[in-house]
């Protein structure tokens, strides 16, 4: 596994375009940090997009790496009409794609969140909703919008036209508080490292924009043009990747060990995981996970030590790629409990993140890869 990935919690979403659709650039970016490629609809063709998934899909299996790939659905931005109308194609390619996440765009109200979900569900499509904060109306009611998603990007841009621009930085901070308190995954995005478009280097104040948005407790951060249009896509990563590793050594982790206050048995072993973690000084939490919800449970608290996901879907771990802290790990379903505290060990030695001596925390379901059961927490010497 990566070093370098396992040494910072938030990942980086990456835009992809003319800057960065060579194999040889998308193989740097990938290698250099980026978690998510980002596609936008708005722009290019289908079969252009298309082509592009099936590259980072190729180079990623290459490097061992589970990233994921987020499809920018342009919605009624591009068009009008029903809601099969807006969105029906593009999800449809985003289901043909295998794509990992769908963000929505110009949202405006929850009603508009309910009829994209009502449509996927006609559609049976089951592909993880980002929704996007970029409107007025949308921030006014960001609480319930966030809960109807499964998760949220703050798309600053959009935003900084429809709101006063003194207003965005407070209503950056509100966005991530409210993903934070729901444990869903958040994206902070837009001119983070603009000027890098055309510099080797960013500004003083941008270096603190992706500090500040790193502290506020951002899940992930975006490069947009930097990596899309820009002349230094792969610098753009490895500056970010700096910034993010430097910002979370002043990260406050303590503070998210609170109880969740969801009387649920999953819950309070999750969050039982981080705070015995944060107290034996345990070199990570190997958590066992089918479909990814006990890893987004024990990110929620934001613990200091990495979070290994152990699972044995593809489609999990890519969908993981978005989640703050957590690193997916591919292994067979285990047979019983020993098997498991066992694979846990394996995976804590081969990963390096831990040596002989060395305490682990181990959290799973019981019985074992049952979604949604998870109950049982283990402290383990290597």
């Amino acid at each position: 596994m990566d070093k370098n990935r396992l040494n910072r919690h938030v990942k980086i979403v990456c835009t992809l375009g003319p800057a960065s659709n060579s194999p040889e650039i998308l193989e740097k970016m990938l290698s250099e940090g980026m978690d998510i490629a980002r596609l936008n609809l708005s722009y290019g063709t289908f079969e252009e997009h298309r082509q592009t998934i099936q590259m980072v899909r190729s180079i990623s299996q290459k490097l061992g790496l589970s990233t994921g790939v987020l499809l920018d659905l342009p919605g009624r931005k591009r068009r009008t009409g029903d809601t099969r109308a807006v969105f029906g194609e593009h999800l449809q390619f985003a289901q043909a794609n295998q794509v990992d996440f769908t963000a929505l765009s110009f949202i405006t109200s929850t009603q508009q969140v309910e009829e994209v979900n009502t449509l996927r569900k006609e559609m049976g499509i089951d592909i993880p909703v980002i929704v996007k904060i970029e409107k007025g109306e949308a921030l006014a009611v960001s609480g319930a919008i966030i809960d109807m998603g499964d998760g949220v990007m703050v798309a600053r841009g959009d935003l900084g036209l429809q709101i006063n621009i003194e207003k965005v930085p407070l209503a950056q901070k509100k966005i991530i508080r409210e993903a934070n308190q729901r444990g869903k995954p958040v994206i902070t995005a837009t001119e983070m490292l603009e000027s890098m478009v055309k510099s080797p280097t960013p500004t003083r104040a941008e270096a603190t924009d992706v500090a500040n948005a790193v502290l506020d407790g951002t899940d992930a951060v975006m490069l947009s043009e930097e990596t899309s249009l820009g002349k230094y896509p792969v610098e753009a990563i490895q500056m970010m990747s700096k910034i993010i590793r430097e910002a979370e050594t002043a990260y406050p982790y303590d503070l998210n060990l609170q109880d969740s206050g969801l009387p649920e048995v999953n819950d309070a072993a999750a969050t039982a995981a981080c705070q015995i973690a944060h107290q034996i000084g345990a070199k990570a939490i190997i958590a066992l996970t089918a479909g990814g919800t006990t890893a987004l449970r024990v990110a929620k608290h934001r613990p200091d030590q990495p979070i290994l996901a152990v699972t044995s879907s593809d489609t999990t771990m890519r969908r993981l790629s978005v989640v703050w802290g957590v690193y997916p790990v591919k292994r067979s379903e285990p047979s019983d409990l020993e098997d498991w505290l066992e694979e846990a060990r394996k995976i804590a030695l081969e990963t390096g993140i831990a040596v002989k001596g060395d305490l682990i925390v181990i959290t799973a379901g019981m019985p074992l890869m049952v979604p949604g059961s998870t109950n049982l927490v283990k402290v383990h010497q290597i």
